[in-house]
């Protein structure tokens, strides 16, 4: 099976699949930023949604509402003045949307990524991904916003809505917070492994490999990644593999085994092992619980 089991999903997929025909409430456009109310949300967004990974970039900015979002292995619950980042490539899911919505939702194609962000601003909000400001400053992003949204009726607004949106970046980095990681060296190689790690670990578990991919020693990427994360690298790995057994054990069409030779494992019982060495359960003890909360 490859890394793309997970449907890859557009933002034009996405509104085919998770909204219908709800193509009344805005235009959609094919700029490089495009933005749109998030107010639209409640009532054409059909949550929960299934899990994809995203072929796209893109902020929520909640002026009123929230909800619950899923971004890879975390849940984010998000509220009033709340804001989130997702970037391409990345697991997402929109477990729940409050009536009461409101913001904008922010495209952004990834030709413009290093323009906007720079290398180390991009690893801080892709491994950060939600942050709080204030009402005010939140008043102040959505006059940015209706500023783009003005300018992409015009035919010439591509550059003026880069500089409009590097500005709404800018402010949020002011505050972005940089927990989690510490600043250096250490958590420059954590932040690359990780963005490594979505990519291969379907096809590479070996340590050596991103060691070899970072041009540093396998010694050194597990110093750096134990310093950040107090986890070394080879439990990340096991635990993004078993992240994603959990969604391949809720089709219950395939059989145990099946997940396994899916996950490429050779040997059913050693995935069996790994499982309930990360969750205290085997894969049959899981599927389980899993019948027993469809039943309630």
């Amino acid at each position: 099976m490859s890394l793309h089991h997970f449907d890859i999903v557009s933002s034009n997929q996405f509104v085919a699949r998770f909204m219908g025909n709800a193509g009344e409430p805005f235009v959609y456009t094919q700029q490089l930023i495009q933005i749109y109310p998030l107010s639209f949300a409640p009532a054409y967004i059909k949550a929960p949604t299934t899990l994809f990974r995203a072929q796209y970039n893109f902020f929520l900015l909640f002026r009123a509402g929230g909800g619950e979002q899923q971004v890879d292995n975390d849940q984010f619950e998000l509220q009033a003045n709340d804001i989130l980042f997702i970037r391409e490539g990345h697991l997402n899911a929109i477990k729940s949307i409050h009536p009461a919505t409101d913001g904008y939702f922010i495209y952004i194609d990834s030709v413009l990524l290093a323009q906007l962000f720079g290398k180390p601003l991009l690893n801080r909000f892709t491994f950060n991904p939600k942050h709080s400001v204030s009402a005010q400053d939140m008043g102040w992003l959505c006059q940015c916003c209706e500023l783009i949204i003005r300018q992409n009726r015009l035919a010439d607004a591509g550059q003026l809505n880069v500089l409009l949106l590097k500005a709404v970046i800018l402010k949020l980095a002011e505050t972005w917070p940089l927990a989690l990681f510490k600043p250096g060296r250490s958590a420059e190689i954590t932040m690359l492994f990780k963005e490594l790690l979505y990519d291969h670990f379907m096809r590479t578990r070996e340590v050596k490999f991103y060691a070899d991919a970072l041009s540093v020693s396998e010694n050194y990427i597990n110093r750096c990644v134990n310093q950040i994360t107090n986890k070394p690298p080879k439990q990340h790995i096991n635990e993004m593999v078993i992240y994603h057994s959990k969604v391949l054990l809720q089709d219950f069409s395939r059989d145990i085994a099946q997940v396994a030779f899916e996950l490429n494992f050779s040997d059913p019982s050693y995935f069996g092992r790994l499982f309930r060495q990360l969750t205290a359960l085997t894969p049959s003890e899981y599927r389980n619980r899993l019948r027993q909360d469809l039943s309630e």
